[in-house]
C-alpha cells in the first residue's frame, strides 16, 4: 500500500470485533455514507420503475422485462468494469458513477410529470442507470479491503450489506407514500437529489484509489483471469452456484406489483410495505453476523440459509393473507443477506489486491446474469399459472438445486474460514 492507505487503516489493538467496529474508521465511514444515499435513492427508484411499468402496462411479463434491462449492463460489461477498477483510480470510476446516475432520475421525472412517458423509456434509462453501475459498483467494493484490516473485513461488508437493507426498508415503504402523495414524476427528483451526499463523501475520501504496483493495461486476458479465480477457487464457484439457483428458480422481487395490486388489493402503500419486508430481515440477518463477530462455517451457513430461503418461496406463495406474505418475504430478505455477506467476504479474502475489482465485478456479473434469467421465468411462470403457483414451484426446483450443488461440491459444507 502507499502512504495514504497505511495512514487510514491502522493498526487497531487485538479485542473483541464489535458491530460498529469499521465504522471507526474515518474512510470506511465515508464510503459508508456514500453508500446509505445512494442505496437510497437506488431503492426509491426501483420501487418506483416498477409501479410505473406495471400501472401502464399491466402485464406480469413487462414486469420480468424490467428486471432484464436492469441486469444486462451488469452480465455484459460488469467484468469489464472490474477489470477497469484494476488499472485505473477507483474513487475516479466511483465519482464518475455517481454523478451520472443523476441523469437517469431526471429524464424520469421530466417525462412522467409531462405524460410522456411510456414502458421503453423506463426500459432505456433503467439500461442507462445499472450501465453506470456496471463500472462505479466493483471500484467501491475493492476499496473495501484497503480500507479495513483483514479482520474486520466480514464486519465492513455485512455493514455495507445492512446499510443496503436498512435503506430498502424506509426507502421502499417512502417511495409507496410519496408516490400517493406527490406523485411518481417528483419521486424521480427526490431519487436525483440524494446523489449529491455520496458526491461529497467520495472526494473527501484520502485512501487511495490507484493501482498498487507498476501501471498495467486492461487485456483480454486479465478478463479470462477473473473467470479462472472463480473456477479454480471452488468454494466460492460452490457460492456463486447456490446464488444461482435462489435467484433463478425464486426471483420473486419483480412479482411483488401483481401481488400489491391483484391478490391483497392494497395498492401503492402496500406495496412499499411489500418491498420492505426483505429489508426488515435483511437487518436482521447481518446484525446476526455482527454480534457473531467472526463467522468460522461460513460454508454450512450459506448451504443452510439457502435452504431456509427456499422454503420461505413457498411459505410466501401460499399465504392467503397480506401480512402472512409479509413475514414470508421477511425470512427471504433474511436468508439473502446472510448468504451475500459470506459470499462477498470469502471473495474479498481469497482474492489480491489487483484482483479485488474483477472479483467483485463477477459477484455483480452473476447476480445480475441470473436476477435476468430469474425476472424472464418469474414473468413468464406467472403469466402462464399466477403469481402464487410461479413461486411455489420456484421453491422446489430451488431446493433441488440446492441440494444437487452442496453434494457435488462436498467443500463447500466443510468449509471453514481462519
Amino acid at each position: 500500500m502507499d502512504s495514504s492507505q497505511a495512514e487510514v487503516v491502522p493498526d487497531l489493538p487485538a479485542e473483541p470485533i464489535r458491530p460498529w467496529s469499521s465504522l471507526l474508521i474515518r474512510d470506511y465511514r465515508l464510503l459508508w455514507s456514500s453508500g446509505l444515499f445512494s442505496s437510497t435513492s437506488a431503492q426509491m427508484r426501483q420501487v418506483a420503475n416498477l409501479y410505473q411499468v406495471y400501472a401502464i402496462s399491466g402485464s406480469p411479463l413487462q414486469l420480468g422485462l424490467t428486471g432484464l434491462f436492469q441486469s444486462l449492463p451488469f452480465v455484459f460489461f460488469g467484468l469489464f468494469g472490474g477489470a477497469l477498477a484494476d488499472v485505473v483510480d477507483r474513487k475516479r470510476l466511483m465519482l464518475l458513477s455517481q454523478s451520472f446516475n443523476l441523469i437517469p432520475a431526471l429524464i424520469l421525472g421530466v417525462l412522467t410529470i409531462t405524460g410522456a412517458i411510456q414502458v421503453w423509456h423506463i426500459y432505456g434509462l433503467t439500461t442507462m442507470n445499472s450501465f453506470v453501475g456496471a463500472f462505479g459498483g466493483p471500484a467501491q467494493q475493492a476499496m473495501i479491503p484497503r480500507m479495513v484490516p483483514k479482520t474486520h473485513l466480514l464486519n465492513a461488508v455485512t455493514l455495507n450489506i445492512g446499510t443496503q437493507q436498512v435503506t430498502r426498508l424506509f426507502s421502499a415503504v417512502l417511495a409507496g407514500l410519496l408516490i400517493d402523495r406527490i406523485g411518481l414524476g417528483n419521486v424521480y427528483f427526490v431519487t436525483a437529489l440524494l446523489f449529491i451526499v455520496p458526491i461529497v463523501s467520495i472526494l473527501s475520501i484520502r485512501t487511495s484509489g490507484k493501482p498498487e504496483g507498476a501501471s498495467r493495461r486492461m487485456t483480454v486476458r486479465m478478463l479470462w483471469e477473473g473467470f479462472q479465480f472463480i473456477w479454480f477457487q471452488r468454494i466460492i464457484l460452490a457460492l456463486f452456484l447456490l446464488d444461482f439457483a435462489a435467484v433463478l428458480a425464486g426471483y420473486y422481487q419483480p412479482l411483488l406489483p401483481i401481488f400489491a395490486k391483484d391478490v391483497y388489493k392494497v395498492g401503492a402503500t402496500g406495496l412499499g410495505i411489500l418491498y420492505a419486508a426483505p429489508a426488515v430481515g435483511a437487518i436482521v440477518g447481518p446484525g446476526i453476523l455482527l454480534l457473531a463477530g467472526t463467522v468460522r462455517r461460513k460454508g454450512a451457513v450459506a448451504v443452510v440459509a439457502a435452504l431456509i430461503f427456499g422454503a420461505s418461496l413457498a411459505l410466501m406463495g401460499a399465504s392467503p393473507w397480506f401480512w402472512m406474505a409479509v413475514i414470508a418475504i421477511g425470512v427471504l430478505g433474511l436468508t439473502d443477506a446472510i448468504s451475500v455477506s459470506i459470499r462477498r467476504t470469502t471473495v474479498q479474502m481469497l482474492a489480491p489486491d489487483e484482483m479485488q475489482g474483477r472479483a467483485a465485478s463477477l459477484i455483480s456479473v452473476f447476480a445480475n446474469g441470473t436476477n435476468s434469467l430469474g425476472g424472464l421465468v418469474a414473468g413468464f411462470a406467472a403469466q402462464q399459472m399466477g403469481a402464487p403457483h410461479a413461486l411455489m414451484l420456484g421453491s422446489v426446483l430451488c431446493i433441488t438445486f440446492i441440494l444437487i450443488i452442496t453434494l457435488a461440491i462436498p467443500q463447500l459444507w466443510r468449509y471453514r474460514s481462519e
